[in-house]
């Protein structure tokens, strides 16, 4: 009787955990700008990315030279300081919202963030105006 009750409480365990890490978190207010920028689901890459921290939740790439996006993630980056370890865990050449990961590598391990939301920039001078509003947004 006492193993059937160990084991029912295990289970019941179990399934509260799994349940609380698959139930996805709400973005903080800060990072709803659809009304300020053009959302898109995907970006087609076929040049060298170059990465600028925004805050710990949000990072800006320049692609293709040129064409300047935020990226949103869907938990805080927590390993900033090794920015020049992130790369993109997706299919070749695309980045897609909800579907692929920022990968980072340091030295406490591998870490997989999720990009939840990909808004288009016009020009490096909005993305300036964007990282300087989200660095003072709480």
């Amino acid at each position: 009787m006492k193993a059937i009750i160990k084991v029912s409480l295990i289970i019941v365990l179990f399934i509260m955990v799994v349940s609380c890490a698959t139930t996805p978190r709400a973005l903080p207010e800060k990072y709803s700008l659809d009304n300020d920028l053009e959302a898109v689901d995907q970006i087609s890459t076929f040049k060298d990315i170059t990465w600028r921290e925004v805050d710990k939740q949000s990072i800006i790439i320049e692609v293709n030279w040129r064409d300047y996006y935020l990226l949103v993630l869907r938990r805080p980056l927590y390993s900033m300081f090794y920015l020049h370890t992130l790369g993109i865990d997706g299919a070749l050449h695309t980045i897609r919202s909800g579907i692929d990961r920022i990968v980072v590598n340091d030295s406490t391990g591998t870490w997989y963030y999720v990009i939840d939301k990909i808004y288009k920039l016009k020009d490096w001078e909005q993305a300036e105006k964007i990282k300087e509003r989200l660095k003072k947004s709480k």
